[in-house]
């Protein structure tokens, strides 16, 4: 069993992220500021508003890691934090969180901003519900929004994101968990979460993309077939990508994968837009972010 320490939160990677989505809101806003559209911005994972910068150990037997906390003082803002403090403004902030401790926190920042605590909600709910159920009954004539998917893991499953697309209204930043997806692609086919990679891909196909089979003699001299694992992150950011291809009236070409001191892949950060109309414009801000940041 191997121990390693990462700094996982508030090194430069989750500072590089959140500077893309900060240029992001703010340019989103001044391009709309004219038109007659109520702008929304989704936070599907807020935790606390803030980010700690803090270490953490974590055992990379298993899928998921178990997290050990150490502690810190080094509160940094997050994404909920950068929201509000994007120029121009939304009209409207919703931030979801299961995590009843994390909603407390957030419930904080109305206090922070009370010129715009009427503006934010606060929604204690599983993410995947809160925003299938917001994207079918929302009322999409006079509204955009911008929603940005930030998961610790694999929670966002392609429901989520198929109901997003749907809207057409809907401008959506995915961090798309790539370190923990490839464990799931376990080599032992007897190992791989099936169940789990089809509700984050959508389709049950992924198989015939990271998977070949090989025939082989076995210890008698008989044709055996051996399943083999054949992908890389490359290959699995590909696929993701051209899955969102498929239901989106754009997707940025340009990602960002972000690593960790080991330079094991962690992250890929996924751009898509819904309106046909302001895709381009959209595609061409997204990606120059992300080549620059």
């Amino acid at each position: 069993m191997k121990n390693f320490t990462e700094q996982l939160f508030g090194g430069s990677w989750t500072e590089k992220k959140l500077e893309i989505l900060k240029k992001y809101l703010d340019a989103y806003n001044t391009a709309l500021k004219k038109q007659p559209f109520l702008r929304v911005y989704i936070d599907a994972f807020a935790g606390t508003g803030y980010r700690q910068q803090q270490k953490r150990q974590y055992n990379i037997q298993g899928i998921f890691e178990e997290l050990e906390q150490e502690e810190s003082k080094n509160f940094l803002k997050g994404s909920a934090k950068l929201a509000l403090e994007a120029r121009p403004s939304f009209h409207r902030y919703i931030f979801i969180e299961s995590d009843k401790n994390k909603i407390d926190e957030l419930e904080k920042l109305q206090k922070e901003h009370p010129e715009k605590a009427h503006k934010i909600e606060i929604e204690q709910s599983d993410a995947n519900e809160f925003i299938q159920n917001y994207c079918d009954n929302e009322d999409w004539t006079n509204t955009r929004a911008v929603l940005f998917l930030d998961p610790f893991a694999t929670e966002v499953e392609w429901p989520t994101i198929e109901a997003v697309a749907k809207t057409q209204c809907i401008d959506v930043w995915i961090l798309f968990p790539l370190m923990a997806v490839n464990r799931l692609l376990a080599k032992d086919p007897k190992k791989i979460s099936y169940d789990r990679l089809n509700r984050i891909f959508g389709i049950e196909d992924w198989f015939e993309n990271f998977y070949k089979t090989r025939t082989l003699d076995d210890i008698f001299g008989q044709p055996v077939d051996i399943i083999i694992k054949a992908c890389n992150f490359d290959r699995i950011g590909n696929f993701y990508k051209n899955r969102l291809r498929t239901i989106f009236s754009g997707v940025a070409e340009n990602t960002k994968v972000f690593y960790n001191s080991r330079r094991s892949a962690l992250f890929q950060l996924f751009f898509a837009v819904g309106n046909t109309k302001g895709a381009p414009i959209a595609i061409r801000i997204a990606e120059h972010l992300m080549r620059n940041i």
